[in-house]
């Protein structure tokens, strides 16, 4: 098959793919209840229809994989001649006990499924629940769609109406280059050079970057080793949780801090629980990343191009701190601090370096971790992995023109790194779900957790206004 132009994905999209394994696969899913009540169809034939409504405004749902055999550098994008929705979209049957409960331990299955990398890397799961209520469950790979992308996609997803007579939108032909053996060659050849040349500014931007980080020492933290930090068995839990975002803000508000510390306190609580109730707490706190998106960040040291400013931040969740109260304050005044040196540093190390990574390497080194079961015998940087997206403000949001109550972004799992726990500000909620390999964790306990702390902490800032007032 011929195609017409390719464009060059970056480092970090490359990582993505580099690093998949059996066990482990970059794919973003998103678990999405909806309102199929005014359907006189089935959901399967109505998300099809809106799919074909709309596929032609989202460049990255017809986009392919291409990596010929003389490709010397990163794999390219092409579009496909003409994508086939039926292909993407298949129905489930739905688990006991069906609901929100059911629907999750869909999204624990089709966790691990590998995209077919012949087709564009994406796919919608149809659960038929009862006669007012459906779920879907998508699926796109991280390659595709990364931050703003997200969003862009989503933003189509979401548009409501007959969107058939809209204009087609394309990757603009700047990003792009023609799809010939000559063309690739010689956009490699010119990447390559141009890596070449920046190797000393960023080796010495490398170097300034962490003697400028010895003042900084006391912020820095080790995450222990726990039964978390495991190699993936295949298997896995997954659960959500929607939280009344009001409540949310007033403890928030109350304490000083933000929806990010309060979401942070609690999935530390029902780690720290799970733990303790195993007698295996380790001797340290526990350690979350967290991606963080520095969209005001000074970029003028970068010596890459297309790296983005989103980096991951290292929190310290005190979980050893006894008083609830005390150990929100503590979680807020520490990931205050990473954030600000992390704004006042600018750059992210990691993904200019990930320019020069030749994926071979990353994949042979996954794949020794997960045939050799070494995750466990490895110091990860973390034991949780927990991310708040910006959130979508809409007063009746739809989703390929169904309404949706509500809206369960969740992350992939990786060798080593724990739990994943992503929440997003859906109307009036502040929805979450929570992914465990079934080996290690239950997704179920977490989220009853998670819960529990939160319903602590309405008591505990209630009482505090309380007295206050």
């Amino acid at each position: 098959m011929s195609f017409e132009r390719a464009e060059r994905i970056g480092g970090m999209d490359a990582w993505q793919l580099y690093q998949e394994t059996r066990l482990q696969v970059g794919n973003g899913m998103t678990l999405v209840p909806v309102d199929r009540s005014k359907l006189s169809g089935s959901l399967y034939d109505h998300v099809v229809t809106a799919l074909a409504n709309r596929i032609h405004l989202i460049p990255a749902y017809r986009k392919t994989l291409y990596d010929p055999w003389f490709n010397p550098d990163r794999p390219m994008l092409v579009t496909a001649p003409h994508t086939d929705v039926r292909d993407h979209v298949t129905v489930l049957p739905m688990p006991a006990p069906g609901g929100s409960a059911g629907a999750a331990k869909a999204l624990a299955q089709v966790r691990a499924t590998h995209l077919d990398r012949s087709k564009p890397l994406w796919h919608i799961y149809v659960l038929e629940d009862d006669a007012e209520r459906g779920y879907l469950i998508s699926v796109v790979h991280h390659l595709l769609v990364d931050g703003d992308s997200a969003m862009d996609v989503v933003g189509y997803l979401m548009r409501s109406g007959d969107l058939r007579a809209l204009p087609a939108r394309h990757t603009p032909d700047s990003a792009t280059f023609p799809a010939r053996p000559a063309a690739i060659l010689a956009d490699a050849a010119r990447r390559k050079w141009r890596r070449l040349g920046r190797l000393p500014a960023l080796a010495a931007l490398s170097a300034r970057t962490m003697l400028a980080e010895r003042s900084s020492r006391h912020l820095k933290v080790k995450a222990p080793r726990t039964a978390f930090n495991c190699t993936l068995s295949g298997t896995s839990t997954a659960a959500v949780v929607a939280l009344p975002i009001d409540e949310v803000k007033q403890i928030a508000e109350t304490c000083s801090t933000t929806v990010n510390h309060v979401l942070l306190h609690c999935v530390g609580k029902a780690l720290h629980d799970v733990l303790r109730e195993r007698g295996a707490l380790p001797d340290r706190p526990l350690v979350a990343a967290v991606p963080y998106a520095m969209r005001g960040a000074d970029t003028s040291e970068y010596v890459t191009d297309n790296v983005g400013t989103t980096t991951v931040l290292k929190v310290n969740l005190h979980d050893d701190i006894a008083d609830p109260l005390d150990r929100l304050a503590a979680i807020a005044e520490h990931a205050r601090a990473v954030k600000q040196l992390q704004e006042r540093r600018g750059v992210n190390l990691f993904r200019q370096w990930n320019e020069y990574v030749p994926g071979p390497v990353v994949t042979a080194l996954f794949r020794t971790i997960e045939r050799l079961g070494l995750a466990e015998r490895i110091s990860w940087p973390c034991n949780v992995i927990v991310s708040n997206g910006s959130g979508v403000v809409v007063d009746e949001p739809t989703f390929l023109d169904l309404p949706v109550p509500q809206f369960y972004p969740a992350g992939p799992l990786y060798h080593g790194m724990g739990p994943s726990v992503i929440a997003l500000t859906w109307s009036n909620q502040l929805c979450l779900s929570i992914t465990a390999d079934a080996a290690h964790a239950d997704a179920e306990t977490l989220a009853r957790g998670v819960e529990d702390e939160f319903a602590t902490l309405v008591s505990l800032t209630g009482t505090r206004a309380a007295a206050s007032g």
